[in-house]
């Protein structure tokens, strides 16, 4: 079987052209060459068409080849036994960039000659400094070609598209982390390191110089995108290991701006040398920012730092064999750190992996924390609320007592206050009746005090319940030398609630009690009258006054229980008083329902 026999040897021999148009190779001139093939290592600084020509015996039982091609750098042309096979899109400038494609090929009759020489010419269009030449070509059975050209594009194309896609999403997702956490500077960096290293790792799948129109100006841009994704990469690892170096930063800033300002005024012959240098700046400067951030991470040997660092080691080794190739000590065309980025990407998702598990159980064990602190403060209110619930008690209790204290001295202390001075005046004048009506008076007033602490069951007309106190403290200050006039007006339908009643009562005996016994007046005159929404009430002697002022500084109980129930009543009191006339006047609002 074809399949099953050794491959022909090629033998190889290699040419000038004499001009990137030609279309056809000279005649002479050949010279024997192996491949892969760098022509400047031939023709330093030869920059236009080479021809290469491949020939092989082909077994007369072997009727159908498979024919690899690795690559050509940089556009080219392939014709199998004077018929063209293969034809990049521009042989001249902006040249295709082949160096990165593989091409395979099932040759068989006619275009194949079993028996027979068959010759494969390959005309490579290239540019001296980007090591123009011909890569491997090989011949053999069509299934182990097959399997060669698929993997020489998983390396070539495939993968390096890969980590541009990857590039391309981890810029966006570390870019939306740093935009919702500002204070996280290195995931900003980090993205834009992304970016710029997708800039950058475009090359190496880029199949023409677009948009510029040559590809001396590519490299230019290219290698500029290199530089800038070095001093990102720079501050990033600074910031990812928690660290300032503010003079270090402006200087390799400084750098990167000299490397720009040079690379797009160098003149054209020049710019390559100039590309090289450049491409050899950042190269280093890379490597050593993964050397300095490696011996970082030995020497605090904890944190993300730590685990960040085998990815910077391999970031090291790849950019070395990389720069190397890029500088020629290695005869190759194949570089890897598109590859290793994979790792660094890989190592910055696991890291923010592990932070994201941490975040969890921190999380977790702060709902854990929260729930007992929160038990404990539950525990800790709940004993509160009973204390205050406690306190709220025996203030009512004490609120309780306090009011009745001023009831009974409001109410029943006047009664008696009156009672004692009319036993004092004319006791061999009182009879026994007179005597007994004394008694049921102070009987009625303490019955006043328990219907309206005791009872909540209805309103009375506020009327009816002032008739028997007016009568009774008329009676009273009469029987002391005072004549009172009452003057009360549209209380007939006038309903408050008992508190309320009790407190106006209470407010007009205090009242009455302190004409009584201070005023050492002849005459009082009480007025109480309902005007729309307010209850009026005043009373004015002509006893000898006092001083209000003063009266305020050192007010006895009398005093502070009338401007404590005219703030239970929600009124206002107004205090006048010159010798000869006193006025106690007060204006109440009334509810509504009143």
């Amino acid at each position: 079987m074809a399949q099953q026999l050794p491959s022909p040897e090629l033998h190889v021999e290699a040419v000038r052209g004499t001009g990137w148009d030609e279309t056809t190779p000279p005649a002479d001139g050949w010279t024997p060459v192996t491949l892969p093939d760098s022509w400047p290592d031939r023709w330093p600084g030869f920059d236009g068409v080479v021809w290469y020509r491949l020939t092989w015996t082909q077994p007369a039982q072997a009727h159908e080849a498979g024919l690899l091609l690795n690559y050509f750098n940089m556009a080219g042309a392939v014709f199998l036994n004077g018929t063209p096979i293969l034809r990049d899109p521009n042989l001249v400038e902006p040249l295709t960039r082949s160096w990165n494609t593989p091409h395979y090929w099932l040759l068989a009759s006619p275009l194949l000659r079993p028996g027979a020489t068959n010759t494969l010419l390959v005309r490579v269009s290239g540019l001296s400094p980007y090591q123009p030449g011909l890569g491997p070509v090989r011949l053999g059975a069509p299934a182990a070609m097959q399997a060669l050209y698929e993997r020489e594009r998983l390396f070539r194309h495939d993968l390096p598209m890969l980590g541009l896609a990857l590039s391309a999403v981890v810029s966006a997702f570390f870019a939306a982390l740093w935009v919702l956490r500002r204070s996280e500077t290195a995931y900003g960096w980090f993205a834009l390191m992304s970016v710029l290293w997708l800039t950058y790792g475009y090359n190496h799948v880029a199949t023409t110089p677009w948009p510029f129109t040559n590809n001396h100006s590519w490299q230019a841009f290219n290698t500029s995108a290199f530089l800038a994704f070095s001093v990102a990469f720079l501050v990033f690892t600074l910031r990812f290991c928690e660290r300032r170096m503010p003079r270090l930063e402006i200087a390799a800033l400084l750098l990167v701006s000299v490397g720009w300002a040079d690379l797009w005024t160098a003149g054209m012959p020049s710019l390559p040398l100039h590309r090289a240098v450049w491409g050899l700046v950042g190269g280093l400067m890379t490597i050593a920012v993964c050397c300095a951030a490696l011996l970082h991470a030995l020497r605090v040997r904890q944190g993300p730092v730590l685990a960040l660092a085998p990815f910077m080691a391999m970031s090291a080794v790849t950019g070395t064999h990389d720069l190397l190739v890029f500088t020629q000590v290695i005869d190759s065309n194949i570089y890897y750190t598109t590859l290793s980025s994979y790792a660094l990407l890989l190592g910055m998702a696991l890291i923010q992996a592990g932070r994201f598990v941490k975040s969890l159980e921190r999380i977790e064990n702060f709902n854990t924390e929260l729930i007992e602190e929160v038990n404990a403060a539950k525990a800790e209110l709940a004993a509160t609320l009973a204390q205050q619930h406690a306190l709220e008690l025996a203030h009512a209790r004490i609120g309780e007592r306090v009011n009745l204290a001023s009831d009974l001295h409001d109410g029943l202390g006047g009664m008696l206050v009156g009672s004692i001075a009319t036993l004092e005046r004319t006791p061999e004048n009182l009879s026994a009746p007179e005597l007994l009506a004394m008694l049921k008076s102070l009987r009625d007033d303490l019955r006043l005090i328990i219907e309206a602490t005791g009872r909540h069951d209805g309103a009375r007309a506020f009327g009816e319940l002032l008739a028997p106190l007016r009568h009774r403290t008329s009676q009273l200050l009469d029987a002391n030398g005072i004549d009172c006039h009452w003057q009360v007006s549209d209380l007939e339908t006038l309903e408050l609630p008992p508190s309320q009643s009790l407190d106006l009562l209470r407010f007009l005996q205090e009242a009455l009690t302190n004409v009584l016994k201070h005023s050492a007046s002849r005459r009082v005159d009480v007025a109480v009258s309902r005007d729309g929404a307010e209850l009026k009430l005043s009373v004015r002697d002509n006893g000898r006054g006092f001083v209000v002022d003063e009266a305020d500084k050192a007010a006895g109980s009398g005093l502070r229980s009338l401007r404590a129930r005219t703030r239970r009543l929600g009124a206002e009191l107004q205090l006048q008083s010159r010798p000869g006339e006193t006025q106690l006047a007060l204006r109440m609002p009334l509810a509504p329902a009143a």
